[in-house]
């Protein structure tokens, strides 16, 4: 193919070379001077025929399919390293790293794990599409049905979380484990609600902790009998003391609703933001790793940064006491069940200084004080005559 080529020609008589070329029947354009060297542009085939005349002739530039082989030559190197990386990058990507089973059966979690692999969801597998991860799902629901209730597999990144609900098998036996209610903590009982056994202890009574509350230990008189799993429970007030101090002048922090994600990559510890640095230290970070290859020293990174502004405060006597209060009610409050509550409070001490407030406060507490311990195997204490 007769392709065009940009050359560059010596000559001191611009009239002598256009002449040279019209009587040669040599197609030419763009024919420029700059001092005794011209441009011009001419087909390929007439480059030999021009060199005769003059020999101070150069190729500076290649037009059509020559241009792009030229150029691709000349940048062979980045080429190659682009290629790479974009069929590194590929595989990374519809690869998987990361299997996460959630559950804390691990007969249940090795089950679904060799589950998984027959159906090739395995570490640094092949990332299943939508279609086939629902497939999936559907056969090992029905393989399994007497131990999973529901399934999910989600796709995170490079990792597979894999969530699940047992199907809860219904036992309508009681247990037979011999065992006495006692009470989990010093209490006075408030309330006593036994399903099995024999109650020792009665309302308003004092109990330590440890103390027996319902009883497995059966006796005809004041020979036993035998020992049940006593069932019940317990309600007894608790008290607890709670130490709060507030200043006067204090600082918070506030979310503001703003989130960065911080993506980058980490090679040979070496960190290479992609996008989204965010330089702030008022911020809480979390990290994750998307995707892993300690082989290569290459790790995908997300930083997710939640922003928060600074507050101050600023209170009287009178607010900061009202704030002690409310932050020794909240410490209590966040231990107790939604059957449990704080009875009473009095506040024992309140110390004013010149900057905070000190307050001891005592509650008395409603809460479940019910536990449980076995009893061990009895003994024979008398033989039959």
């Amino acid at each position: 193919m007769n392709e065009k080529i940009k050359v560059k020609i010596y000559s001191k008589d611009t009239f002598y070379l256009e002449s040279f070329l019209v009587r040669n029947n040599i197609k030419f354009e763009y024919l420029n001077k700059i001092d005794n060297y011209h441009t011009l542009n001419i087909f390929k085939n007439d480059y030999k025929k021009i060199k005769k005349e003059f020999n101070k002739i150069k190729i500076i530039g290649y037009y059509g399919k020559n241009n792009i082989i030229k150029f691709i030559k000349k940048n062979f190197i980045f080429f190659i390293s682009l290629i790479w990386g974009l069929f590194i990058l590929y595989v990374l990507s519809t690869t998987i790293f990361s299997i996460e089973i959630k559950t804390s059966n691990e007969e249940l979690k090795d089950k679904l794990f060799n589950e998984l692999y027959i159906y090739k969801i395995k570490k640094y597998g092949r990332i299943k599409s939508y279609a086939e991860i629902e497939d999936i799902k559907k056969k090992i629901l029905k393989d399994n049905k007497e131990y999973l209730e529901w399934l999910e597999i989600k796709r995170d990144g490079t990792k597979y979380e894999v969530l699940l609900t047992e199907r809860v098998i219904k036992n309508n036996t009681k247990s037979d484990t011999p065992r006495n209610i006692v009470s989990s903590k010093d209490a006075l009982i408030r309330h006593i609600d036994a399903s099995n056994g024999v109650i020792l202890k009665d309302v308003n009574d004092y109990v330590k902790k440890g103390e027996v509350i319902i009883s497995g230990d059966l006796y005809k008189g004041d020979k036993y009998i035998k020992s049940i799993h006593a069932s019940g429970n317990v309600y007894g007030e608790v008290w607890y003391t709670v130490k709060t101090t507030v200043p006067y002048k204090y600082i918070e922090y506030v979310r503001n609703g703003k989130v960065i994600n911080h993506y980058y990559i980490e090679l040979f510890g070496i960190k290479m933001t992609l996008f989204g640095k965010y330089e702030t230290n008022n911020s809480m970070n979390t990290t994750k790793i998307l995707i892993d290859k300690p082989y290569l020293g290459f790790k995908l990174v997300r930083e997710k940064k939640e922003l928060y502004d600074y507050k101050e405060f600023i209170v009287s006597k009178d607010e900061a006491y009202n704030e002690a209060i409310k932050r020794s009610d909240k410490s209590i409050l966040n231990k107790l069940n939604k059957d449990e509550y704080i009875i009473s409070k009095k506040v024992l001490n309140n110390s004013l200084m010149s900057s905070k407030i000190e307050l001891v406060i005592f509650y008395k507490v409603y809460e479940n004080i019910t536990d449980s311990i076995t009893i061990e195997e009895k003994k024979e204490l008398w033989r039959k005559n």
